[in-house]
């Protein structure tokens, strides 16, 4: 086989390799194959997230994964290797990640980190310490759009006037590019039943392929015309023929969370691997809120574009926001991380304590 270039080649993959974890690893439970899906591509040494992050920093690796596993529930995926031995498809899978289908296109481990995520009550409704979000909403639109007000905030150190259509339409196809947020809704609908971000529920003899095949716009368009709509309103947007109609409030909101999740994301990711050091740190922080709500703003802005064209695809569009003037950097975080990364180090451990409470 082959890594998938189309919506139903994707599916085919994970179909092949669900039956084959079934037969060769005893995993009759669609909950237990999706978290195995899920550490292909995020969280585990074999995922494709790992390889890709420990050649920039094995700490800061490191990290990531112990954060996956917080930001899941607790849960650590087996490696399906075993299982799908004599065949290419963990390599067809991990290549397959990100899937663009005739303009349409979805990050394929987004969706399946969404779901994994969702089967935890604690990681869909309790908010991690200095994060910003729950779990689900770290691994999905937080996790990208907020590495994504990160990384604008940082490239502002040096070229303060770029623009945050940067976050949103890139060669790398890195945060808030279209098929990371249809990965972002696909996480939180796949398998929703009429609860858009509640816990999964897959049927009486059906899969996580089945799950995804009825999402994407395969045989039947109706998940897929109707998930701007649901994704918004899952994010507390409220929604009528207009579009969003608590447009303000929403953008409010996202910023908070934004903000929190951009000084984590620098703290985090850059100091540790000594991309971001000294002054550096500090001047980043300075324009972190602004980056935080253009981010915002534009998400906003992306989704209602969507939500008044069901069959467009949700991508950002301009004109984008100016760039925002600098302001005090009120991050105590980052500003001991300009000056001293150890104190990264211990606010991480405390945290990390405070994460394992919520699976006692």
């Amino acid at each position: 086989m082959a890594a998938a270039t189309t919506f139903s080649g994707v599916v085919d993959l994970i179909r092949k390799a669900e039956a084959l974890l079934v037969s060769k690893a005893g995993q009759t439970d669609p909950v237990d194959r999706a978290s195995t899906f899920r550490g292909i591509y995020y969280g585990t040494d074999w995922s494709l997230d790992y390889k890709v992050e420990s050649k920039r920093s094995p700490a800061g690796a490191r990290i990531r994964n112990i954060g996956f596993l917080t930001y899941t529930g607790g849960n650590l995926p087996p490696d399906p290797r075993p299982a799908l031995t004599g065949t290419t498809l963990f390599d067809d899978l991990q290549g397959s990640q990100s899937i663009h289908d005739r303009g349409r296109g979805i990050d394929v481990g987004h969706v399946l980190i969404g779901v994994e995520t969702r089967n935890s009550f604690a990681m869909r409704n309790v908010p991690l310490a200095g994060q910003g979000g729950t779990g689900i909403e770290i691994v999905t639109w937080l996790g990208d759009l907020g590495g994504g007000a990160a990384s604008l905030a940082r490239r502002r150190v040096t070229a303060p006037r770029t623009s945050v259509e940067i976050i949103f339409n890139n060669s790398t196809s890195d945060y808030g590019v279209m098929d990371n947020l249809e990965g972002d809704a696909g996480g939180y609908l796949v398998a929703c039943g009429s609860s858009p971000g509640g816990a999964p529920s897959y049927g009486t003899g059906k899969g996580v392929a089945d799950a995804v095949a009825n999402y994407l716009p395969l045989t039947s368009a109706a998940q897929w015309s109707t998930r701007a709509v649901r994704f918004t309103t899952a994010l507390g947007g409220t929604v009528d023929p207009t579009g969003i109609t608590n447009v303000a409030t929403l953008i409010s909101d996202l910023t908070d969370k934004l903000y929190d999740f951009a000084v984590w994301y620098a703290a985090t990711r850059w100091v540790p691997s000594g991309e971001l050091l000294g002054a550096a740190a500090t001047t980043a922080c300075t324009h972190m809120r602004g980056a935080a709500q253009e981010v915002a703003t534009v998400f906003v802005s992306t989704l209602s574009r969507a939500i008044l064209r069901p069959g467009s695809t949700i991508q950002a569009a301009g004109p984008y926001p100016a760039p925002s003037a600098p302001a005090v950097c009120n991050s105590t975080l980052l500003k001991g991380a300009s000056t001293n990364p150890s104190a990264v180090r211990k606010q991480l451990e405390e945290w990390r304590k405070d994460w394992g409470k919520l699976f006692q």
